[in-house]
């Protein structure tokens, strides 16, 4: 690494981390409480615009004027910071827009100092990729496990119900007894419900939050039973035993597709195994793929050509339920 890359690299990091300084966003530990609890009420505003809920949003994107600008008048910013919701993540968009452009920016440098030019645009353009790759799996794993235990705080809430528990109360309950995530996103609705929220806009903001569609059955479930009648605790009952058939089924169809899956994992990895060991065995032989412009053009080629063939056996081994 010669000296221009190594200033070359240290003004990017630089430049990152004071992009990451504006965009934080933080602030006093209270003022940030009563903005999550005035966020509450925002989806259903959104939804429905009434009198009674014109309370003041927090609708920051970015600490950086720009940003702000583009993310509020584009309607990606609002999808967004919905994503990075969904992942646990106290993240503003513009502070994540700022992760991936410095993703990508270092994979750039990093390539032009090795002196690989052709791989260096294919990295700015795949290094924003690993932050909403790193999101996407938390986000997956969050909703996953949300999935696991929705039955038991449904049982939950049959059990307060036939013991003669108001919802407010029962909801309470289940904030208080079971564990995150389930816990947290129960105790929002909880507290949608303290601040006047109607419990029907509560159930909604619930299932937009957490887009599964056990949320959804159960979100309709209740809002029907309380605008039809019913035996509520009957209906959830039944309801929690056809999640439990359905995450049963789900197990076995991940089961019944592990080789598959598996196939995918060799396949993927068995052409950058393959490169590694031939730059061991035969350097001279592998050196023409990143030193000649036809290499590097296939280089991109195989690189494209595996994320082609990622996509397709995903969507072969995915299976809905």
């Amino acid at each position: 690494m010669n000296l221009g890359g190594i200033i070359l690299l240290v003004l990017l990091i630089a430049a990152l981390v004071a992009g990451l300084s504006l965009s934080w966003g933080g602030g006093d530990d209270r003022m940030k409480q009563l903005r999550e609890k005035l966020e509450l009420v925002k989806q259903a505003e959104e939804r429905a615009p009434r009198a009674s809920l014109s309370l003041l949003r927090d609708d920051l994107m970015s600490e950086v004027p720009a940003l702000q600008r583009w993310l509020s008048q584009a309607g990606t910013g609002a999808r967004l910071k919905r994503w990075l919701g969904q992942a646990a993540l106290g993240m503003r968009p513009g502070k994540f827009l700022v992760l991936c452009a410095g993703a990508g920016l270092i994979c750039w440098t990093l390539l032009m100092i090795l002196h690989l030019p052709l791989l260096a645009l294919a990295g700015l353009g795949l290094g924003p990729v690993l932050p909403g790759a790193w999101v996407g799996h938390r986000r997956q794993a969050r909703l996953t496990l949300f999935q696991n235990q929705f039955p038991e705080a449904i049982d939950l809430l049959v059990r307060a119900s036939r013991a003669g528990h108001p919802p407010t109360a029962a909801l309470e309950l289940i904030a208080n007894e079971m564990p995150d995530p389930v816990a947290g996103e129960f105790r929002q609705v909880f507290d949608q419900q303290r601040f006047g929220l109607p419990l029907r806009d509560c159930l909604l903001n619930l299932g937009e939050r957490v887009p599964l569609t056990d949320v959804q059955m159960f979100s309709i479930a209740v809002i029907l039973q309380r605008e039809s009648g019913g035996n509520l605790a009957e209906i959830l009952d039944k309801l929690a035993g056809l999640i439990r058939e359905r995450v049963k089924l789900q197990r076995q169809v991940r089961t019944h597709t592990a080789q598959g899956r598996m196939t995918t994992y060799v396949l993927l990895a068995l052409a950058p195994i393959l490169l590694v060991v031939m730059f061991v065995l035969a350097k001279n032989f592998v050196t023409p793929m990143f030193t000649d412009p036809v290499g590097r053009a296939l280089l991109i080629l195989g690189g494209l050509l595996q994320l082609v063939g990622l996509f397709l056996l995903n969507r072969i081994v995915q299976i809905r339920v």
